[in-house]
């Protein structure tokens, strides 16, 4: 089963073509780097596979489902946020803790079970340090 599939997708800023009829397949069990030279259109590829901006033509799909105009479960942290509000700044641990929130309910204190689970969230990816 084909994880990702992007077929002959191609991306215009304006009038100039930044994708031109890219192609490939993600498998699972496969792991993919994205490299190449700033402007080379790397994160206009991923916009475009996460349904963020819409191509000019061709199709992404992933696990079977055509991701173009329909919400996903994935998750995307840009490398520079432009509506982040630099009046209101977080730290990587109340950015963590932020994820332990139930829906709707952001008011709620944590227990010492979510801050366990912070914790542990920390130290797996090495960013106890960063708290």
């Amino acid at each position: 089963m084909t994880l990702v599939s992007v077929k002959n997708l191609s991306f215009y800023y304006d009038r100039e073509k930044v994708l031109n009829e890219v192609n490939f397949e993600v498998n699972p069990g496969e792991f993919v780097i994205l490299t190449g030279e700033n402007g080379a259109a790397k994160s206009t590829l991923l916009k475009n596979i996460l349904g963020l901006l819409k191509p000019a033509s061709g199709t992404v799909t992933i696990a079977k489902t055509n991701a173009l105009g329909k919400p996903l479960s994935i998750g995307y942290v840009p490398q520079n946020v432009n509506s982040f509000n630099a009046g209101f700044p977080s730290r990587v641990q109340e950015f963590v803790e932020s994820g332990r929130y139930p829906k709707g309910r952001w008011f709620k204190r944590l227990d010492a079970h979510d801050k366990e689970h912070v914790d542990r969230a920390l130290s797996a990816v090495g960013m106890s340090h960063l708290r």
